[in-house]
């Protein structure tokens, strides 16, 4: 049986790197990737909410984002823009949201590739906060 999981191929996945993998696996869920990546590409001549930024964070090797108007969460794309499949971003008029990323990206990303998936998780810690994290992992595990 073929899988994908998130943090194997890579240290932390964005939405990206998740369907365009899965789009090429013959698995069931390939031809919803495909669909999702379709479905990007309309939206991106949706127009761009001028408010604040949404922040990204890591949630077991996924970079995710919070969907403020209905609390689901969606996985980050690299173009750094939201749209909330659930919603619809219904509460600024379908417009698109723009997402912050961490600016230490790549050290993040390497930190936590030492971690068990399990464990690969980041909400705003700052890289001496992950490492000292690690270092606690290294004794309980």
């Amino acid at each position: 049986m073929t899988v994908y999981i998130a943090g194997v191929n890579q240290s932390v996945d964005t939405a990206d790197t998740y369907f365009n993998e899965i789009k090429n696996l013959p698995i069931s869920g390939s031809k919803v990737a495909k669909k999702k990546l379709l479905e990007r590409q309309a939206i991106l001549n949706f127009p761009v909410y001028d408010g604040k930024p949404l922040e990204a964070r890591i949630e077991y090797a996924r970079y995710i984002v919070d969907c403020p108007n209905c609390h689901s969460a969606e996985f980050a794309f690299e173009d750094k823009l939201f749209f909330c499949s659930s919603c619809l971003n219904s509460d600024i008029g379908r417009q698109i949201r723009k997402v912050k990323m961490p600016k230490d990206r790549k050290q993040i990303e390497d930190i936590l590739g030492k971690r068990k998936i399990i464990n690969r998780h980041w909400t705003n810690e700052t890289i001496e906060e992950l490492e000292k994290e690690n270092l606690k992992m290294e004794v309980n595990d």
